[in-house]
Formats: structure tokens, C-alpha cells, sequence
């Protein structure tokens, strides 16, 4: 059984490449056909229950194009390897979730409305 913290940082690396992927719009099909994969591999690394190779990693970035340091924004280094907090992590995805929906928003109007009313909650 692998220990809490790692499971941390295979969740907040998975967190990462779904924001990455709905950043660039790409269903868990296609980035899984991009790289070799099955669309429910995608879903186990980006959920944190399958672990992911370096080699695999690097073609997820090459694919989505993104630098490979993207995937562990977050993601601290304490010398013991210990992530995140698990709050963070919960933010993180929260985060990601507005931003794939506000990309959706196609108004430019309806965008700046939606940004004024964010910014002016507590």
C-alpha cells in the first residue's frame, strides 16, 4: 500500500493534466489516443488510482503541449516529499472546474459580468 503523501502527489499530478486537458479542450478519449492509451487509463491517472511513468508524463506534455513542470505546480518539495495540504487540493480542483467553465462562456459580455460579480465576493 502506498503511503498517504504519495498518494497526494499522484492525485495533484493527475489534477494537473486534467486542467491541462480541458485547457486544451481534448476529451480523455482523444489525449488517450494521442498517447497509446484507453480512455479509462486516462481517467485512473488523472484521479490519482494508477501511478504515472516519467516516460508517460513526457507524452502527455508533448501532446498537450505544455513544459513538463506544469504538471507539479503546487506540489511542494520539503526534502521529505510531501505534498500539498489536502485543502489545497480541493482548491485546486475547484479552481480548475470554474476555469473549464468560464472557458465555455462564449459572451465576452457575459465573461466580464461573471468576473465583476466573482471578484466582488467575500
Amino acid at each position: 500500500m502506498r503511503a498517504a503523501e504519495d498518494k497526494d502527489i499522484d492525485q495533484a499530478i493527475g489534477s494537473s493534466i486534467r486542467r491541462q486537458r480541458l485547457r486544451k479542450r481534448l476529451s480523455q478519449t482523444e489525449l488517450g489516443r494521442a498517447i497509446g492509451v484507453s480512455f479509462q487509463q486516462i481517467q485512473k491517472y488523472e484521479s490519482g488510482a494508477n501511478r504515472i511513468a516519467a516516460a508517460r508524463l513526457l507524452q502527455i506534455a508533448r501532446t498537450l503541449r505544455v513544459p513538463l513542470p506544469a504538471f507539479f505546480a503546487g506540489i511542494e518539495n520539503t526534502g521529505g516529499g510531501a505534498a500539498t495540504p489536502p485543502q489545497s487540493l480541493v482548491d485546486q480542483r475547484q479552481a480548475a472546474r470554474l476555469m473549464a467553465a468560464f472557458t465555455h462562456i462564449t459572451s465576452p459580455k457575459l465573461r466580464s459580468r461573471l468576473l465583476n460579480l466573482v471578484e466582488q465576493l467575500p
